[in-house]
């Protein structure tokens, strides 16, 4: 694609640029004389002609105001230096361009095909740049979450702990896509743990699902570890399989926005009534003694934590324009939910009751 031209003793000078792969190139008198890769909007281009010499090509575009800033320099001396519009022309559109400049310099008539196509290609071209700046800031949140687990942990460790992050959050992502909704990534963030975004769900039971499936992908990760540990009795397997379920499970606190907290809170709303809410209190009381009886004060707590959070929603939640989950949906929910907690808790029981040096964490945190 044309980017601008120019001309300098009587030798056209031809800038072109692909945006989404970053190549750019000099064309003279039609000519190919430089290529070169470059994603900043500051480029400079070198190269030789037999009857000039060394010769440099600098440029700065600015897509703010469709223009560019030019410079010519021959043998280390600038010769020509202007600013221009952006031009903006399909190489194979090259030759239609020349052939009728003359008549549309003849007519007086401004063309507004070229500022029309600059603001489709001004867009593209910041829209790849933020794509990129994207990509960018997801590698460093990896490489830093990679970093900061290696210091409170080991590398290996570390790195088998990022990998059931990033499997948890690919089961959200998968989710979503079988839903038909766009996703645009995840992100891993240091001392928090991962996020997946994408569009909002269109439904109580796509909230379900897509809140739901992040756990059942950490369960099968989960569950690879604890059977290669009872396989193997290998300490390292042991100690990922214990805290991959704790993770896990902590994410199914019902607290929002947190995945426990979106499924309640999916389940509670698609009642429409109160008899959905005091069904709740009844099943979170339930949920709390056992949690009591068992020692598990961190859980309590948090049951707590997440009816108030309920009720404070209460309105706001049954006002929301979503279709609601049928009878059939809000009960087996309910039991997938219940199920899935419980395959954790049992297995870092399990894992802690064989007195695996480090599991005894897990249930440490559960009692706190």
């Amino acid at each position: 694609m044309q980017v601008f031209s120019f001309a300098y003793a009587g030798r056209e000078f031809v800038v072109a640029a692909t945006p989404a792969t970053g190549e750019e190139w000099v064309n003279v008198d039609g000519e190919r004389v430089s290529h070169l890769r470059n994603f900043n909007p500051i480029s400079e281009h070198r190269f030789d002609l037999p009857d000039l010499g060394e010769v440099r090509v600098g440029f700065q575009l600015n897509l703010a105001t469709a223009s560019v800033i030019y410079q010519l320099w021959v043998g280390g001396t600038q010769v020509l230096g202007a600013q221009a519009r952006l031009q903006l022309v399909r190489e194979d559109e090259g030759a239609v361009a020349t052939e009728t400049a003359d008549e549309t310099v003849a007519a007086a008539a401004p063309a507004p095909a070229p500022v029309k196509n600059t603001s489709w290609v001004s867009l593209a071209l910041v829209g790849f740049k933020l794509l990129k700046t994207v990509q960018v800031i997801k590698v460093a949140l990896l490489a830093a979450s990679v970093a900061v687990y290696s210091v409170m942990f080991t590398l290996e460790f570390a790195i088998a702990l990022i990998a059931v992050l990033v499997f948890h959050e690919y089961g959200h992502l998968r989710a979503m896509k079988k839903c038909g909704l766009p996703t645009k990534g995840m992100y891993l963030i240091p001392f928090v743990g991962g996020l997946a975004v994408g569009d909002m769900p269109k439904s109580r039971w796509q909230d379900v699902y897509i809140s739901m499936m992040g756990p059942v992908f950490g369960l099968v990760m989960t569950l690879v570890f604890y059977i290669f540990y009872l396989v193997t009795e290998s300490h390292f397997a042991g100690l990922v399989a214990s805290t991959s379920a704790l993770l896990n499970l902590f994410n199914l606190i019902p607290v929002y926005p947190l995945d426990g907290g979106r499924v309640v809170k999916s389940l509670v709303f698609s009642g429409r009534n109160y008899l959905a809410l005091v069904a709740l209190l009844g099943i979170s009381a339930l949920c709390f003694v056992f949690a009591w009886k068992m020692g598990f004060y961190f859980i309590t707590f948090f049951i707590v934590i997440g009816v108030v959070d309920i009720l404070a929603g209460w309105r706001v939640g049954l006002a929301e324009d979503i279709t609601p989950l049928n009878r059939y949906g809000i009960w087996f929910s309910v039991f997938w939910y219940l199920a899935i907690v419980a395959m954790f808790l049992g297995m870092i029981v399990l894992i802690a009751q064989d007195a695996l040096p480090g599991s005894e964490i897990a249930m440490k945190v559960l009692a706190s």
